[in-house]
Formats: structure tokens, C-alpha cells, sequence
């Protein structure tokens, strides 16, 4: 008796057996965002169940018949190759995986088991988008609007790749900015983003820097914190540098860990500096600044009973919190747009 897994049930949802001989496996899938070419291997197991004969039976795990079922597990990994067409968009979708049963539709498999490394996938990167550079990352929650662009990690075979999306045109826009409508990542996104290629953003290394070239504020700043509730004019300090979070609609960028001071994503000429569309160098520092009182209660407000405490939800301008016998108000557009996200309370 044969059992097979998902994978090797997909045969029957039109796999396309590609070329016979396997130099090597690529690399191993593991969701993200895929075009047409991109190339991935993925492991099918097959179970195998047949009687075998044992005694004495009746005792153990021999059973009275004198025959016990063995079970056998052979796994095999196959290369896939995302197809061409219209196709090409289920390549993204978690449902359409390689080792799903519906990867046929999304992905073409080779027909010989692959074994070892291959060398760099050869998958075309698709051709650079019409704009210089790349855009800012994709965020989830953030208020996109139509002909907004952004840029998501997408895989060209085995080599990492930036991929350009657009918002579409009113009212599909209204999606942009929705859970499940992520650019090239989840089921629906086509409905409402556009494609548009890939893009490079390499910049040219600099030096180190000179101390003797810019300003000394003296002592340092708190150390950045990804998720911190940093607003225009906010200093936060790395590596001896003081960094200014930048003016509206940069600032909204500050507390997002892609655009941490200083870092940079990706390798090669994926490599990308994004920190510096929300910081700006101001000068550098030593030492820590004098660091200020406790709050002092007595020169806060009365409030009288306190509101609802933080949650993660949906908030509006305006809409009041507590926490920690404070009350706090959620800012005005855009950034009332983060009031209710993880990160933000």
C-alpha cells in the first residue's frame, strides 16, 4: 500500500516536468515573493506500507496473523521553476507552494531529483522599473494611496532580489493598505497593486567618518529603539554619530527598523542605505547627556477617571488611552495611523 504527502499528490494538478537531468538544488523554498523564472527546490516524502512476516504471532507486535505492516519514508528534492504568464502571480502565495498539492498551477517541476548545491539559479531579474532607485520598503499599516510605490525582497532563483509594486488606481486603492493585500506576498494582492520591476539601490560606500568635519553636540542621546514613538526633530545616537529624525512625511519612517540609523539591507548591489530618507547626521558625541527628573505628576493635568487602557486595534485622532495612571492621545494623520499597532503603545 502507498501513502503520499501533499506534494507528490500535486501530479494531479498539472505538474509540468521541465528538463530530465538535475545539476544541483537550488535554494530551498521558503515562502517570499517570486516572479516569473524564479527557481527553488523543495522536498516530496513518499510513504510505503507493506506486510512482513513475524512470529511467534499473537505476542508483542507480532499480531495473530503473523504478518505486522512496515512503513517505509523515501524523500526525494526536486527543482521548480515559477512559470511564465499569468501564472506567475500564484508563485507568491503560500497555498500555491512547491511542496503543496496545488504548486502545479503556480510552478513547473524538473523530472529528475536533484542532489547537492547548484551554482547561482540563472532566473532573470525582471527588467528595472522606471524610476531611480528603490523605494521605501513595504510597512504594513501604513495609509497608502493610489500611485504609491514601494519596494518588497523578492528571489530571482537563489539570489535575493528588490521588487517595485504600485498602488492601483481608486477604489481598488482602498486595498493597499489592507492585511491580506500585501504587494507580491499574499493571495489577493493583485487586486490591488501593480508590478513594476525590480530596482537597485547601491550606494557608493563612504568613509568613515570625520569627526573633525562635523559638529560636536556633546553628550549623547538615548541609543536608538526600533518601534520608539520618534517624531520630527527626535535625536537618537550610534557609534559616536547623533542622527535628527527627519520632517513629515520622512518622520513617519523613524521608528521602523528598516530605517534604523546607520544599517543598511541586503548585500552587494542589493544593498540599500534606507536610514538616510528618515535621519539625518547632526553631529557627533560623547559621554550621555545630563539625564532629566522623573515626571512630575503634580504639573500634569487631572484627567479625573481614566480611559480604556491601550489595545491592539484600530484608533482614531483623538481617541484616549491609559497606562501606568497617564493618559495619552492618539496624534493626527499620519500618524494616527500607528496609534493601535504592536510597537506603538
Amino acid at each position: 500500500m502507498f501513502k503520499f504527502h501533499p506534494i507528490v499528490l500535486a501530479t494531479l494538478f498539472g505538474y509540468n516536468a521541465g528538463v530530465a537531468n538535475a545539476t544541483g538544488c537550488y535554494a530551498t523554498y521558503n515562502g517570499g515573493s517570486f516572479f516569473s523564472g524564479s527557481m527553488v527546490s523543495a522536498t516530496t516524502t513518499t510513504e510505503t506500507t507493506s506486510p512482513e512476516s513475524c512470529t511467534p504471532a499473537g505476542v508483542g507486535t507480532c499480531p495473530s496473523t503473523g504478518f505486522r505492516t512496515v512503513t517505509t519514508r523515501t524523500s526525494k528534492t526536486y527543482n521548480y521553476t515559477c512559470k511564465t504568464g499569468a501564472a506567475a502571480a500564484w508563485c507568491s502565495q503560500s497555498a500555491f507552494a512547491p511542496n503543496g498539492i496545488y504548486s502545479g498551477q503556480a510552478w513547473d517541476r524538473e523530472s529528475a531529483e536533484c542532489t547537492g548545491v547548484a551554482g547561482s539559479a540563472t532566473a532573470p531579474i525582471p527588467p528595472a522599473w522606471s524610476g531611480a532607485g528603490c523605494p521605501f520598503f513595504f510597512s504594513s499599516g501604513t495609509d497608502y494611496s493610489a500611485e504609491d510605490v514601494v519596494t518588497v525582497p523578492g528571489n530571482a532563483g537563489s539570489a535575493p532580489v528588490l521588487l517595485v509594486y504600485q498602488c492601483k488606481a481608486s477604489p481598488t486603492d482602498a486595498f493597499c493598505s489592507q492585511g491580506g493585500f500585501e504587494p507580491g506576498t499574499s493571495i489577493h494582492w493583485e487586486q490591488a497593486w501593480n508590478f513594476l520591476g525590480s530596482c537597485d539601490g547601491t550606494l557608493a560606500p563612504t568613509s568613515s567618518p570625520d569627526f573633525t568635519s562635523i559638529a560636536d553636540v556633546g553628550g549623547c542621546p538615548a541609543l536608538y529603539s526600533s518601534g520608539a514613538d520618534y517624531e520630527e526633530g527626535d535625536r537618537v545616537s550610534k557609534d559616536g554619530l547623533v542622527y535628527q529624525c527627519k520632517a513629515h512625511p520622512q518622520s513617519g519612517f523613524c521608528p521602523v527598523a528598516a530605517y534604523e540609523p546607520g544599517t543598511s539591507i541586503g548585500s552587494g548591489s542589493q544593498t540599500v542605505e534606507y536610514w538616510k530618507e528618515a535621519w539625518s547626521i547632526v553631529g557627533h558625541c560623547s559621554g550621555t547627556i545630563t539625564p532629566t527628573s522623573s515626571p512630575a505628576f503634580v504639573s500634569l493635568t487631572n484627567m479625573g477617571g481614566c480611559p480604556d487602557e491601550w489595545v491592539q486595534q484600530t484608533y482614531e485622532e483623538g481617541d484616549r488611552v491609559s497606562a501606568n495612571n497617564l493618559v495619552y492621545v492618539c496624534k493626527a494623520y499620519p500618524n494616527s495611523g500607528h496609534c493601535g499597532q504592536a510597537g506603538y503603545e
